[in-house]
């Protein structure tokens, strides 16, 4: 009698504990379910902004949530977002995290079946958008082949593709931003600044290097003067002394202006 009342007592202790426990745990997940991630700092972000790239990881609602967050990172779970290579989410404390972007940083872009094909340093091709990027060069006049994420950009032939890979990394070097690189039947070049109503023509390919180095130059007086037009640096060589460059102003202006170089 003695032994199955000791039994019982033991049987009704376990349900006790085992409700605790249960109880316990449903408390912590209520508590858990409850504290969100409120403070981010970015890092590491070119393309998009600080509020962008927060919006573009916590997009929906159990994104803040802490304890998911953490779950998601021991998993590697992460999302898949546009012009972003990888990113990191390093939890400071319950409710702050830092988040660290790893952008693609493309240099140029073609028009591609409505769509924004973007490549970057090497040419390869990084990302498909419906999205244009501000100051990323809109490449023009020339045919492409077939495009392929992942793999170089089609221009045609090697020379093709180096010239674009040049005139890219070289406005990228210089910080020059650029509208779009146009090619005329001839191969010419014609760059159109972005944020500026100028356009720059370049003609051939020949001393490329120079005349980008040249226009680098020339950019501070010509804004600073609040110049709109084109800029000829077609015939420019900086190996001979007596050629020239000229700035011609739009009709609109009362006087044309020529700045030599």
């Amino acid at each position: 009698m003695a032994q199955k009342q000791a039994d019982i007592l033991y049987i009704k202790q376990r349900k006790v504990r085992q409700w605790t426990v249960i109880l316990v745990i449903l408390l912590i997940l209520a508590i858990a379910l409850r504290v969100r991630i409120s403070e981010v700092r970015v890092r590491g972000n070119k393309t998009y902004t600080a509020e962008q790239a927060e919006a573009l990881v916590f997009s929906e609602y159990w994104d803040r949530n802490t304890a998911l967050c953490l779950i998601n990172n021991l998993r590697h779970k992460k999302k898949t977002l546009p012009f972003v290579q990888d990113y990191e989410i390093h939890l400071t404390g319950p409710v702050s995290c830092d988040l660290i972007v790893y952008e693609k940083n493309p240099i140029g872009c073609i028009v591609y079946m409505s769509n924004y094909m973007y490549f970057d340093k090497d040419g390869i091709m990084v990302e498909s958008s419906q999205v244009r990027l501000p100051d990323v060069p809109v490449i023009r006049g020339l045919q492409f082949g077939h495009v392929v994420l992942g793999k170089k950009l089609p221009a045609g032939s090697a020379q093709t593709f180096n010239e674009i890979m040049n005139l890219t990394q070289q406005f990228n070097l210089y910080e020059i931003a650029c509208d779009s690189i146009q090619f005329d039947e001839l191969h010419n070049i014609t760059v159109n600044l972005a944020g500026d109503d100028i356009s720059v023509y370049l003609g051939g390919d020949e001393d490329i290097l120079a005349k980008i180095s040249v226009l680098h130059d020339m950019l501070p007086e010509i804004r600073a003067r609040g110049l709109e037009g084109t800029l000829d640096l077609s015939n420019y060589n900086d190996k001979d002394k007596g050629s020239t460059t000229s700035f011609k102003v739009k009709p609109k202006k009362s006087t044309d202006d020529t700045i030599s170089n």
